[in-house]
């Protein structure tokens, strides 16, 4: 599996960082002509290749307890030593070849690219570079100590070969490194415009709120004085409605105690009116007596009247005898006329009471009506009282309520007139906050403006780097 992603990484790194031929061609010709690499450098590698393949696995061997002595390589490294083993050998081996041809390019190159990718940083590439070259300088010395210039000239061969294999891999790192750099540049570019844009969106629309909140701050200044001056208005209106209400509440309260007189004298005037009426039926039981008297006193005058008309009948009968009797008769006869005369005056006189009495027992039936008339007056005015009462005690009732209401009323004046100055002190308050308020916008503002220069002067020194 590591295999097959590093083969698959090899690929993918040598199709985005592969140059192409020509550009290889010239870039391969320069380095070897600068590094005086030609045929018989290439011949002193190869000849020298037969000690060092020999001695190469237990220099590996030695290379990678080196490197896993250190733990970040070691962590690099994990359990793909044997292939890292088997690449290190193959590389070796095309170095010493010594034709520095397409293939050993490419394959340094890739070196150089994988060193990036994994992020192995050049300083450990050298070190190890350089453990492997002690060793391999220490087997030329052992193998040409006998042959002085042989050594020195295979040593030469050695380290320019060493120094060209360095040199690729680390260009190819530094290439990657630049391009690499290259595109974060371009992702910052793309990034710091972006924040450009929406930071000169972010300032103007910081602007803006600033400029809102300066104008609502004002507006809630204004609001608040304004509500300062309503609520003073307010506070004395409400205190004249609690002075009016607390009158109208006496002025009420008086008009029930007057209603209460007034009951009480309209139910003494209903007790006074029982009373008259009970007196009129009993005067009017008393004249039905008169009248029943006055009957009785007529009926005895008529019987003394009929007397009378007897007596009268028989005095003149006596008188009729005497003048039949002639001088004996006429005492009689004087007699007679005297019971006559005193007849006709008795009839007379029971004629006139007769008269008064009529007279009598008409007025009495006339105050008999009268006296009705008068129980149906005093009646009604007792119904008209009663319904006054009734209406007086609903009135005072209401007025009650009305009195009750008018207290709440002014207690609510009152708790109104609290209330307003509750309201002026918020609304001091209220002042307060905005004028704080304001100076914090302007402040803001200030701060905006100050923050849009700053990053005015950022990006342009962004830009400018």
């Amino acid at each position: 599996m590591q295999r097959f992603a590093s083969d698959r990484l090899q690929r993918v790194l040598s199709m985005t960082f592969a140059p192409t031929a020509n550009d290889e061609s010239r870039d391969r010709d320069g380095r070897m002509r600068f590094m005086r690499i030609d045929a018989g450098t290439g011949e002193l590698l190869r000849g020298f290749w037969t000690s060092v393949e020999d001695a190469l696995p237990d220099i590996l061997d030695g290379f990678y307890r080196h490197v896993s002595s250190e733990p970040r390589l070691a962590a690099l490294i994990g359990g793909d030593m044997p292939r890292l083993k088997k690449a290190q050998s193959s590389h070796w081996a095309r170095l010493f070849n010594g034709r520095f041809d397409h293939d050993y390019m490419h394959g340094v190159r890739m070196i150089g690219l994988i060193h990036n990718k994994i992020g192995l940083e050049p300083r450990w590439y050298i070190g190890g570079y350089n453990f492997v070259l002690c060793q391999l300088v220490a087997l030329a010395v052992k193998k040409y100590r006998w042959a002085p210039t042989r050594m020195a000239n295979v040593l030469a061969a050695l380290n320019t070969a060493v120094m060209l294999d360095m040199d690729i891999a680390i260009s190819a790192y530094q290439e990657a490194m630049l391009a690499e750099r290259q595109k974060q540049q371009e992702r910052t570019a793309a990034a710091i415009r972006s924040f450009d844009g929406r930071m000169k969106i972010v300032l103007e629309r910081l602007g803006s709120s600033a400029a809102g909140l300066q104008g609502v701050a004002n507006m809630l200044a204004a609001s608040a004085e304004q509500s300062i001056r309503q609520s003073t208005v307010v506070a004395g209106a409400s205190e004249e409605a609690s002075t009016n209400v607390q009158a109208v509440a006496a002025s009420t309260e008086e008009l029930a105690s007057s209603i209460k007189e007034i009951g009480r004298q309209v139910s003494e005037s209903t007790r006074m009116t029982g009373v008259a009426v009970d007196q009129a039926a009993r005067s009017g039981a008393a004249i039905e007596g008169l009248a029943r008297a006055a009957q009785r006193i007529g009926d005895v005058v008529e019987l003394i009247n009929t007397i009378a008309a007897q007596t009268n009948l028989l005095a003149l009968n006596a008188t009729i005898e005497a003048a039949r009797a002639g001088e004996a008769g006429r005492g009689f006869a004087v007699v007679a006329s005297e019971v006559k005369a005193l007849a006709e005056q008795t009839a007379k006189a029971t004629g006139e009471i007769g008269q008064q009495i009529l007279s009598i027992q008409e007025a009495t039936r006339d105050s008999v009506g009268v006296i009705q008339q008068i129980g149906a007056t005093i009646a009604a005015i007792d119904e008209i009282a009663t319904a006054i009462a009734a209406a007086v005690e609903q009135q005072g009732v209401a007025t009650a309520e009305i009195a009750r209401n008018v207290q709440e009323a002014a207690q609510g004046t009152h708790d109104v007139s609290s209330n307003i100055g509750g309201v002026n002190h918020a609304a001091g308050e209220t002042g307060v906050t905005a004028s704080e308020l304001l100076t914090a916008s302007k402040d803001l503002s200030g701060q905006t403006d100050a923050l849009r220069s700053e990053v005015e002067d950022f990006f342009a020194a962004i830009r400018a780097a």
